[in-house]
């Protein structure tokens, strides 16, 4: 299963966060669906073993993402706000399930999992139509952070980098 998790994961980097971003929301919100239906244990654990096969990219794919739109110097604090907004939307959905199963049926959750997908891949979706093409520009650097504005043309042909005890 590791090994598939790797492959997968290769995959979804080879053509890109976005294009993978959302090849892997519509995975997640199709493979929620069967959730629902009437099948036994260990069909419902291989169905929540396809549903669930997606949630790693995606979260990685969110901190990518993150790292490019964040401006030069705000990497971290960008990524502390996905990660305060994973963990309140975990809790909010946690919560609602949880009153759904109180209420009716325990297979009911699912359907609080799937609008949850729904839901952020819409915003994902309005998010990718509004800042298109502005997500990284003017900014370089690496996909794990320290994103540096580029240099001004004038010095960057002329004169070498500046590090210690350069001025």
């Amino acid at each position: 299963m590791l090994l598939g998790g790797f492959a997968l994961g290769s995959l979804v980097g080879s053509v890109g966060p976005r294009i993978g971003e959302a090849a892997l929301s519509v995975w997640l919100c199709a493979a929620t669906v069967p959730l629902v239906l009437p099948v036994g244990l260990w069909w419902l654990a291989a169905l929540f073993v396809v549903a669930g096969a997606p949630v790693a990219p995606l979260n990685a794919i969110a901190y990518e993402l993150t790292d490019r739109a964040a401006p030069a110097g705000t990497a971290t604090e960008a990524r502390m706000w996905t990660g305060t907004a994973t963990a309140a939307g975990t809790a909010l959905g946690s919560a609602v399930a949880g009153a759904v199963v109180d209420a009716s049926a325990a297979r009911s959750a699912c359907l609080v999992a799937l609008a949850g997908a729904v839901a952020a891949a819409l915003a994902s979706a309005a998010g990718r139509r509004r800042h298109a093409g502005t997500a990284t520009a003017g900014v370089t650097g690496t996909v794990t952070g320290a994103a540096t504005p580029p240099r001004p043309a004038s010095t960057a042909a002329s004169s070498p980098p500046a590090g210690p005890g350069r001025r």
